[in-house]
């Protein structure tokens, strides 16, 4: 039965919607394990109930209209056990309830086995003969793989029950997603679809390699001329540093390696153009998508924008001009900037994604607009055009068709939230302080340019983290000593007034380069960041002297090793490090008093670099919390794999008690030490790490604003005692709900979810 458990799987994806999908489910079940009778029962949450969804073998006149209670008949019993349940005379069994005027009358076997999704029984998968036999093993394991399968695509899907209020007029469906950028919006929905993309096109050869290199070329120059137009024009309507993101779509339509790859499968392997992109641009997609690191994860959403603007522009589409008379939330199974770039900013409300990152540059340029957006929204795209949606950008919430009553409330709390960053903005340009008078030290995490991010100084105090590893992934061999200079003395001159502290290159892993393939069992716990340029100190001087040269002048370099587990990687590390150092002031003639060595730093990620803080105090001059990596090592979860991203807590009680270890061991051996991971960001999280002791934070740009707005209404002294409350649960749902009510009290709920309280 595998080649047919396959067939029914493959055919179950492709289905149109999940109505299809169960039907065709139930079809090829009945048919394949030659029964009488296959059925679907899903949960109804509003009312309760066990709906029947699906039926082959049924009456189809009680399809949708019939219930069983929770509790009620073997169905009800195999969704309580959340266990299969096998019988040979269903009907002898004291929990049988017959379903009226289905014809179930007829069949004596039952095999129930229940639908299971991240822990949730999402209903009970059946299947019914009217022989009375028990079930075999093997047709007992064939209906539980396949109840497995379902169970992925209802836990993923929007799923309207028959005579459910999400079907009546009055009411609404409500959605869930993950938060990109803050705020309320109520408005209508305005969905792209139909552009030509990259899985839309063949691969096939051509004919004349010449004519078709000449062909992509005037395709890209057609794609870099819009992109100039649409940074220019939303140059004039939003913020600088919103608009200068368009700097990456420049970056990778000129990039030497991806034209060279493209030019190759042109002339050597003689594609056509518009094959030649989708089999380049696909491999640079697959690269960044195998990554871990969401920053560097995301940056596949703008290869594949650009890749599909260069087919726009092969195919010769004529775009209509939009006309948008009225204010929309755009929809879209991914939306890009070339998206928002078609919409007047005054128009453009809010943004809803199917698919996204947070630090997507759509997710980073809604923030800038101040404009609300969902990613990850489990939608049907061609339902929703034109449809009335509300969108909650706080807690990453979409509501359909809203209801009067619900548009009201929803109003209130825009209005609240209108306040709120009236006041929000008024701390601007203050410093970082607490309420009562602690001072508190914001500095930036930044990857390709740091002025994409800030367009005002007075918003931070520095780069707490420059990701170097972006310059080497967008190359296509590792960057000499002099390119990789002219990049990191960019960045130091601009800050020159400011300490930047560049991390070293953090490849490997999840991080791949396509010139520098690594192939091994398990990328996340092997050869990675600072294992992998130890073993390859050539790359690693060179780098090394590339930061060191462009620093001379400012002397405003900090260097961090990253993936720190032991005391050996540090003083191996230092020993390049003070090489490449004594060499250049050799080469420059330069004492130690005009260029100073640097401050030498190291990442704490590894859970055992934790216990070693004591050892590695005399080597360092500074530690730095990733708390991104570290959590996600606590608590063994890879946060980016959907089956156990939800396991992934910040606030657990594991995660909070590795954080205080940490501080107390810096205090105890007066080492500076900061937080570079996203917790540092988090109203919450912040909250936390201020009771703990801390009061460095290196955060993205978007939250400053709002993280020293709530700096300068809380106090020491209240969070220290918050923090202690919070030590004492045993779990993250306590901790957080500890910390909510703090703001309640305070009337900065809002900074959590929609609304004051």
């Amino acid at each position: 039965m595998l080649s047919q458990l396959r067939q029914i799987v493959e055919l179950f994806a492709e289905a149109d919607s999940v109505s299809d999908a169960m039907n065709l489910l139930v079809q090829q079940t009945k048919k394949t394990m030659e029964l009488d009778c296959c059925s679907i029962f899903i949960i109804n949450k509003e009312k309760q109930k066990l709906t029947l969804m699906a039926s082959e073998g049924l009456a189809t006149q009680v399809i949708g209209d019939t219930y069983f209670n929770l509790d009620e008949g073997i169905v009800g019993l195999v969704y309580q056990k959340a266990e299969p349940i096998n019988l040979a005379h269903v009907t002898e069994h004291p929990q049988f309830k017959y379903l009226p005027s289905s014809n179930e009358e007829q069949f004596n076997s039952f095999l129930g086995t229940p639908i299971i999704h991240k822990r949730q029984v999402l209903g009970v998968l059946v299947v019914q003969h009217r022989s009375p036999r028990l079930f075999n093993k093997e047709e007992e394991s064939f209906l539980v793989t396949l109840a497995a399968h379902l169970a992925s695509v209802l836990g993923n899907a929007v799923l309207e029950l028959p005579n459910s209020k999400r079907l009546k007029k009055d009411n609404s469906i409500h959605l869930q997603g993950s938060a990109a950028s803050p705020g309320i919006c109520v408005n209508k929905a305005y969905v792209i679809q139909g552009y030509l993309t990259l899985n839309d096109v063949a691969i096939e050869l051509n004919k004349d390699p010449d004519n078709e290199i000449n062909f992509f070329l005037d395709a890209l120059q057609r794609c870099a001329d819009e992109f100039s137009k649409v940074s220019i024009t939303l140059k004039e309507q939003i913020s600088k540093d919103a608009f200068l993101l368009f700097d990456v779509y420049g970056h990778l339509l000129k990039d030497k390696a991806l034209l060279a790859a493209i030019k190759i499968q042109i002339s050597q392997h003689r594609l056509t153009a518009k094959s030649a992109v989708k089999f380049v641009v696909e491999e640079y997609i697959q690269q960044f998508e195998s990554m871990n690191d969401p920053y560097l994860k995301d940056r596949a959403v703008e290869v594949r924008d650009v890749g599909q603007r260069l087919l726009y522009h092969l195919t010769k589409q004529n775009e209509d001009k939009q006309d948008f008379p009225e204010d929309i939330i755009l929809v879209a199974e991914e939306v890009t900037i070339s998206m928002l770039a078609m919409i007047p900013t005054d128009k453009l409300k809010g943004v809803v994604s199917v698919r996204g990152g947070l630090s997507s540059h759509v997710a980073i340029l809604s923030r800038a607009l101040g404009i609300p957006a969902v990613l990850g929204a489990p939608l049907r795209l061609k339902e929703m055009q034109h449809k009335n949606i509300i969108i909650d950008g706080y807690a990453g919430a979409i509501i359909v068709e809203p209801d009067a009553i619900l548009i009201a409330e929803y109003q209130v709390l825009l209005e609240e939230e209108n306040e709120m960053k009236a006041l929000v903005d008024l701390e601007s340009d203050q410093a970082a302080v607490t309420k009562d008078g602690c001072a508190i030290e914001i500095q930036l995490n930044t990857g390709l340019n740091a002025h994409l991010d800030v367009s005002n100084d007075k918003n931070f105090s520095g780069i707490g983290l420059y990701r170097s590893e972006l310059p080497f992934m967008l190359s296509n061999a590792f960057p000499t000593e002099e390119q990789q200079i002219s990049t990191y003395q960019s960045m130091l001159e601009q800050y020159k007034h400011f300490p930047v502290t560049m991390r070293t290159l953090d490849i490997g892993g999840d991080k791949q380069l396509s010139y520098f393939p690594i192939a091994e069992d398990n990328p996340f716990l092997g050869w990675r960041g600072i294992r992998l340029t130890l073993d390859h100190p050539d790359i690693f001087l060179i780098q090394i002297r590339a930061m060191l040269r462009a620093s001379i002048k400012t002397k405003n370099l900090r260097i961090m090793l990253p993936m720190i587990s032991s005391v050996g990687e540090v003083e191996e590390s230092k020993t390049l490090i003070k090489k490449a150092w004594q060499e250049i002031c050799l080469e420059q003639a330069l004492s130690e008093t005009q260029f100073p060595f640097p401050d030498i730093g190291v990442m704490i990620e590894v859970p055992s670099a934790i216990f070693i803080i004591e050892q590695l105090a005399p080597l360092v001059d500074f530690i730095s919390v990733g708390s991104n990596d570290l959590t996600q090592y606590l608590l063994a979860v890879d946060r980016n794999n959907s089956r156990v991203a939800d396991l992934f807590d910040s606030y657990h009680p594991a995660v909070l008690q590795a954080m205080q270890l940490i501080f107390l061991q810096c205090q105890r051996h007066n080492l500076e030490v900061n937080i570079c991971g996203e917790l540092a960001g988090d109203p919450i999280g912040i909250l936390i790490l201020l009771g703990l002791g801390y009061r460095k934070f290196s955060m993205n740009a978007f939250n400053m604003n709002k993280v020293k707005y709530l700096l300068s209404t809380v106090t020491i002294a209240e969070l220290e005692a918050c923090t202690q409350l919070a030590l004492n649960g045993y779990d993250g749902a306590f901790i957080k709900k500890t910390f909510i009510d703090y703001l309640d009290v305070k009337e900065l709920g809002g900074f959590v979810r929609a609304g004051k309280r």
